[in-house]
C-alpha cells in the first residue's frame, strides 16, 4: 500500500467556482453540498446505472483507475467527468485503497419513477483501507486492522478494531518505540490520528514520521477528548460504564477507542451491533516481536521480497478454516509469557496427538465450518444473503459433532472451549424451515423462501407461475359462453390484456365488454375478470419477490440478535482449529512436547528449523543442539561461510517462539525457559529514506537490544559490526558482548566471522565458543551442518568466493593477503591483543598509538625478532642507544 499521510485541505470546490453557471444546475448543486461534507473522499455520485466523478475527483480517478476523462460539454469551463458502471465497482475500489484513498459512496435513495424534481441522494458508506468488509477485496486469512493513536503528555493510547470481525482492542504505553512495535505486530492498514498530531511538522513528529509506510487518516480532535470517548464506547455496548471490561482507568487507549469507534460508525453508517466489547491488551502476557525480529525470523513475511510463501506462517498454516488461519498468524506474532496457559494449550495438543480418530474426524468436520466471524458482521451490516443464512446453519449443525468429539478429550482447556459452544437450535431450525436447500446470491429476485412456509406466497407464486394457464382457459371459456369462434385474447403495453373480436362477430359481444379500441378488422374489449386477474398476474411476481424479501428479512434480523452467541461460538472453534492444527503438525512432521517453566534454561537436544526443513525438498536436515543455562548463557559461533550459522540462531529463537505458542517442537526433546523478549540483530539493510546507511540501521537495532534487554530476554546477533571498517568493527563486537556478558547476563547467540571474539571464553565463564565444522579435502571443503564446541580462526570466504566466480587472480592475491593479515592477530606474547584492557601501564609506540592494536606488523616481524634476541646486560649505554636509534630508523 502506498505510504500516505492526508494533507489538511479545504473543500475541493471553493466558492468561487460555485458561482460558475455549469455549476448551477441542480444535480451539481446537489453534488457539491454532498462533496462539502466529503472534501477528503473520492465520491462516487449514483446517476443510473453509473457512479460518476465530476471536477478535482475526476482528474484524480481518471489518473489512477485509466479512466477516460470526459465532460458535460464541450464548452469553455466544461465539467470535468469521469465514471464506472455500479457493477464494476468491486474491480475498481481496489485500486483507490491500494493508492491510500478513501471513496463516499453516494447512492439514490429515491425511486426515479417517484422523484418530482431531482432524484434524492445520500453517502451510505465511507470505504478506507482499514474499513473494508467486502471478502473480495480482504485476505480470509488475516484481520484487516484500522488503527487508532491519541498521545497524552508523557504516554500514549492505541486501539485497533477488525470491522470484519469485531474484534477490538486497547492498550497503553509510555513511549513511541512501544507503540511503532505493537504496530508492526498487528500491521494495520489504516491509522486514525488526531489533527493535532497528523498535521505536526515531520521535522518535530518522530511518531508519525515511523508510520510513513502506512496510510493515515486525520480526524477531529474533539473526537478523541476521554469523555466524548468513554461516552461514544459506553453507547456502543450499550453500558454505563467500561468497568466491566477491565478497562475503565485507561484514559489515553480509551481516547484512542472512542475515537476510532466514532470513525468507523460515521464512515459505515450502521449500527455495528457486532462490535459487542472491548478487550485490553495484557501486554505483559504476551512477548513482543518488533518489526525487526519479525522480518529476520520470517514470520510473516520472507526477508528478501515481502513473500508469505518461505514463512513461519505457511510453515504452519495447515488450519481448516479461516477463523483458525487468522488466530494462528495471532498467536505466532504473539507468544505467551504466562506458563499456565502455555502448558494448558500443549495438555490440549498432546490429547489430540494422542487420539489420531478424534483429530482425524475434527480436522474433517472443521473443513465443514465457515467463517463465522465475518458472516457475523454481514448480519450487522445487513449485507448476509440467503447463502450466508444457510451456510450459518449448516456451521451450527456441525457443532454438536465437535462437541461430542472434544468430550473424548481430557484436556480441561478444551473442555472449557466446549462450554463456548452454546448454539441457538431454534434458529438452525427456523432457516432450515424457511431457506430452500440452495438458494440465489440475490436477494431481490425471489427463488429463497421454501414452498409450504407462508400460504399467502404460495398464492401469490401460484397466480404467477400459472397465469398463461388461467388466460388460456379464460379465453376458451369466453368463446364458448359468446359463441364467437374467434375471439381471442392479446397483450400489449398501453392496455395490457384485451379480448379482440373481429367485425364480422361484433354483434355477439356481451353488454359486459368495455369497447377500448377500434382497428380496421375488429375492435379490442377489456371485462373486469380479465382486468382484476391482470392485476393478479402482473403484480405477483414483484408482490412474490417483495413477500420473500419482507420473510428473508424478518429471518436476517432474528439471525442479527444472535451475533454474540455466534461470536463465542467463532472464538472456540478458532482455538480448536489451531490446537488440531499444532497437533497434526506434531503428529505429521515428529514434533515433540517441550518442557516449558519459569527458569532461565534454553536446552534443545536435536533441534530443526522448522521452515527449512520443511521446504527444503527431501533433504535431510541435520540437527543441532543448544544448552545454555545461568551459568553458561552467551554463545559464540564461528564457522565458514555457508556453514549454517545464520540458520542455526534463526533456528533456536524459531523453536524459542514456537514453544510460548502451546506448539509442540522439531527437536527430540527440549526445555525452554520463557523469555520476555526475543531481540534480533540480523543482515544488512539501509534507510535512505530516513537518511541512514546500513551501519547506521545495525547501530540502531543494537542500540534498542542493549538499552531494553532483559536477564530473561533471548538476543540473537549475526555479525554485528561488519558494516563498518574492520578496527571499528571488532571493537565493537568485543565491547557489546562484554556488556552483554557483565551488564545483561541473558541467553544471547552471537554469530561472528570475527575469530577475535573467541578469546572472551578466557575472560567470562559464562561465555562459550562453538563453531560449524567444515571437511577440507585440496582445495575443497564440505560443509557439515554440524554445531561442534570450540572456536575457529577460519572463514573460509575466499572458497566461497570462488564458488560465486570470483576470477583466479583475484582469490591467489587474496590468499596472500590472508595470510598476511592472520598472522598478526596476536601480541608479543602470543594473546589475542582484544584481550587487553586499557590500562595506563600498557606500552604505546612513539606517536602515542597502542602497540596492542597493531594488527600490521609482518614489515617489522625481523626487527622485532633482533629485539627479542638483543642480549642489553653485555652492552654498553651508548651501544644499546645506538641499537634503539637503528631498530626505530627501520620500523613501518
Amino acid at each position: 500500500m502506498s505510504p500516505r499521510v492526508e494533507e489538511k485541505r479545504k473543500p475541493l470546490h471553493m466558492i468561487e467556482k460555485r458561482q460558475r453557471p455549469e455549476l448551477q444546475t441542480p444535480m451539481m448543486r446537489q453534488y457539491l453540498a454532498i462533496k462539502e461534507k466529503h472534501p477528503r473522499e473520492i465520491l462516487f455520485f449514483r446517476m443510473g446505472d453509473f457512479y460518476e466523478m465530476f471536477l478535482d475527483d475526476a482528474e484524480e480517478a481518471s489518473q489512477l483507475l485509466g479512466l477516460t476523462l470526459t465532460s458535460r460539454s464541450k464548452d469553455k469551463g466544461a465539467i470535468p467527468m469521469a465514471g464506472i458502471p455500479v457493477r464494476a465497482l468491486d474491480s475498481y475500489l481496489p485500486k483507490l485503497l491500494e493508492a491510500g484513498k478513501r471513496v463516499a459512496i453516494c447512492e439514490q435513495t429515491e425511486d426515479p419513477k417517484e422523484a418530482k424534481g431531482i432524484v434524492d441522494r445520500e453517502v451510505v458508506r465511507v470505504i478506507s483501507p482499514g474499513t473494508i468488509t467486502d471478502e473480495r477485496l480482504v485476505d480470509e486469512k488475516s484481520n484487516n486492522f484500522i488503527a487508532a493513536i491519541a498521545q497524552g503528555k508523557k504516554d500514549y493510547g492505541l486501539a485497533w478494531l477488525d470491522v470484519t470481525t469485531g474484534q477490538f482492542l486497547i492498550w497503553e504505553a509510555d513511549e513511541a518505540e512501544a507503540i511503532l512495535a505493537q504496530l508492526a505486530r498487528i500491521d494495520p492498514a489504516e491509522i486514525l490520528l488526531p489533527e493535532s498530531l497528523a498535521f505536526q511538522p515531520k521535522e518535530t513528529n518522530r511518531l508519525t514520521t515511523a508510520l510513513d509506510g502506512i496510510v493515515q487518516s486525520p480526524y477531529p480532535d474533539p473526537l478523541f477528548d476521554p469523555q466524548t470517548a468513554y461516552r461514544c464506547l459506553t453507547e456502543q455496548f450499550g453500558t454505563r460504564t467500561l468497568e466491566g471490561f477491565g478497562c475503565d482507568h485507561m484514559k489515553h487507549a480509551i481516547a484512542a477507542g472512542g475515537g476510532l469507534m466514532r470513525y468507523v460508525l460515521d464512515t459505515q453508517k450502521n449500527a455495528l451491533r457486532h462490535i459487542t466489547k472491548i478487550t485490553p491488551f495484557r501486554h505483559q502476557k504476551h512477548v513482543p516481536i518488533d518489526q525487526t525480529t519479525r522480518r529476520a525470523l520470517e514470520i510473516s513475511e520472507t526477508y528478501r521480497g515481502g513473500n508469505r510463501s518461505g514463512t513461519l506462517i505457511s510453515c504452519f498454516d495447515r488450519t481448516s478454516t479461516a477463523l483458525g488461519a487468522r488466530l494462528l498468524r495471532e498467536w505466532l506474532m504473539s507468544p505467551l509469557t504466562d506458563v499456565d496457559t502455555i502448558l494448558q494449550r500443549q495438555n490440549s495438543v498432546a490429547d489430540l496427538v494422542k487420539d489420531e480418530a478424534v483429530r482425524c474426524e475434527l480436522i474433517e468436520l472443521l473443513r465443514q465450518v465457515h467463517d463465522l466471524e465475518r458472516l457475523s458482521t454481514r448480519l450487522s451490516y445487513r449485507s448476509a444473503n440467503a447463502r450466508d443464512l444457510v451456510a450459518l446453519a449448516r456451521t451450527l449443525e456441525i457443532i454438536p459433532s465437535i462437541d461430542q468429539l472434544l468430550a473424548r478429550c481430557d484436556a480441561s482447556y478444551l473442555q472449557d472451549l466446549r462450554r463456548r459452544f452454546d448454539v441457538p437450535h431454534n434458529l438452525v431450525t427456523e432457516i432450515g424451515t424457511v431457506i430452500v436447500d440452495d438458494p440465489p446470491i440475490s436477494i431481490k429476485e425471489g427463488g429463497i423462501i421454501r414452498e409450504g412456509f407462508e400460504p399467502e406466497l404460495d398464492e401469490v407464486r401460484e397466480i404467477a407461475s400459472q397465469g398463461t394457464r388461467w388466460i388460456a382457459s379464460f379465453q376458451h371459456r369466453e368463446i364458448e359462453r359468446t359463441g364467437i369462434p374467434s375471439l381471442k385474447i392479446g397483450y400489449n403495453k398501453v392496455f395490457g390484456y384485451y379480448l379482440e373480436v373481429t367485425n364480422t362477430h361484433l354483434g355477439k359481444v356481451p353488454e359486459h365488454y368495455i369497447r377500448k379500441q377500434t382497428l380496421k378488422n375488429c375492435e379490442r374489449f377489456l371485462t373486469a375478470d380479465l382486468k382484476e386477474y391482470e392485476t393478479k398476474v402482473l403484480n405477483a411476481k414483484e408482490r412474490a419477490v417483495s413477500l420473500e424479501y419482507d420473510l428473508f428479512c424478518n429471518l436476517r434480523d432474528q439471525a442479527t440478535s444472535h451475533i454474540q452467541q455466534l461470536q463465542k461460538i467463532a472464538g472456540a472453534l478458532a482455538e480448536v482449529d489451531v490446537l488440531s492444527t499444532f497437533a497434526r503438525l506434531a503428529h505429521e512432521r515428529r514434533y515433540t512436547r517441550p518442557v516449558v517453566n519459569e527458569s532461565r534454561v534454553l536446552r534443545i537436544v536435536d533441534g530443526r528449523h522448522p521452515i527449512v526443513e520443511e521446504f527444503q525438498g527431501g533433504e535431510t536436515f541435520v540437527p543441532n543442539p543448544i544448552d545454555l543455562t545461568p551459568d553458561g548463557n552467551i554463545m559464540v559461533i564461528t564457522g565458514p561461510n555457508m556453514a549454517g550459522k545464520s540458520t542455526y540462531i534463526r533456528q533456536i529463537a524459531l523453536l524459542t517462539l514456537l514453544a510460548q505458542t502451546g506448539s509442540f517442537l522439531p527437536a527430540r526433546e527440549a526445555e525452554i525457559g520463557v523469555v520476555d523478549r526475543i531481540f534480533t540483530r540480523v543482515g544488512a539493510a539501509d534507510d535512505l529514506a530516513r537518511g541512514q546507511s546500513t551501519f547506521m540501521v545495525e547501530m540502531n537495532e543494537t542500540a534498542n537490544i542493549l538499552n531494553n534487554a532483559t536477564d530473561r530476554s533471548l538476543i540473537i546477533l549475526d555479525e554485528v559490526g561488519r558494516g563498518t571498517s574492520t578496527f571499528d568493527g571488532v571493537s565493537l563486537a568485543w565491547a557489546i558482548t562484554e556488556f552483554l556478558a557483565e551488564k545483561v547476563n541473558c541467553r544471547t547467540l552471537f554469530a561472528t566471522h570475527y575469530h577475535e571474539l573467541t578469546a572472551l571464553s578466557t575472560l567470562y565463564p559464562s561465555l562459550r565458543n562453538f563453531n560449524f565444522s567444515v571437511k577440507e579435502w585440496k582445495d575443497e571443503i564440505i560443509f557439515l551442518r554440524q554445531l561442534v564446541e570450540g572456536g575457529t580462526d577460519k572463514s573460509y570466504g575466499i572458497h566461497v568466493a570462488r564458488l560465486a566466480g570470483i576470477p583466479a587472480a583475484v582469490l591467489d592475491r587474496a590468499k596472500e593477503i590472508l595470510a598476511n593479515l592472520e598472522s598478526q592477530a596476536f601480541d608479543l606474547q602470543d594473546q589475542p591483543k582484544l584481550a587487553h584492557k586499557n590500562e595506563p601501564s600498557a606500552p604505546s609506540a612513539p606517536d602515542g598509538s597502542r602497540l596492542q592494536l597493531d594488527f600490521f606488523r609482518s614489515a617489522n616481524e625481523k626487527i622485532l625478532e633482533e629485539l627479542k634476541a638483543a642480549d642489553l646486560n653485555s652492552m654498553t649505554p651508548l651501544e644499546a642507544l645506538q641499537l634503539f636509534a637503528d631498530l626505530q630508523k627501520r620500523l613501518v
